[in-house]
């Protein structure tokens, strides 16, 4: 039976909160910066919650992989 060291697991849980934390603060970023752009440029509001939205899924594209490395990088150590 392999024994599994709770040292190990709280590093991996570690990482893995820190990989979620980058991720969702990549995709807050970008949500906000084109919807601030759109509020200041007085876009109407179906502009502003498109940009909103794409904003969300821009960040998804840039943080998915960095919180991916991350995590590699994370578990890894």
């Amino acid at each position: 039976m392999a024994l599994i060291d709770p040292t190990d697991v709280s590093n991996f849980i570690e990482a893995t909160v820190t990989a979620a934390s980058i991720l969702g603060g990549v995709m807050a970023y970008w949500s906000g910066y084109l919807t601030a752009n759109a509020l200041a440029s007085g876009q109407p509001p179906e502009i502003v919650a498109q940009r909103l939205n794409e904003g969300i899924g821009r960040g998804f594209s840039w943080g998915g992989p960095l919180s991916a490395v991350v995590l590699i990088i994370g578990a890894w150590s």
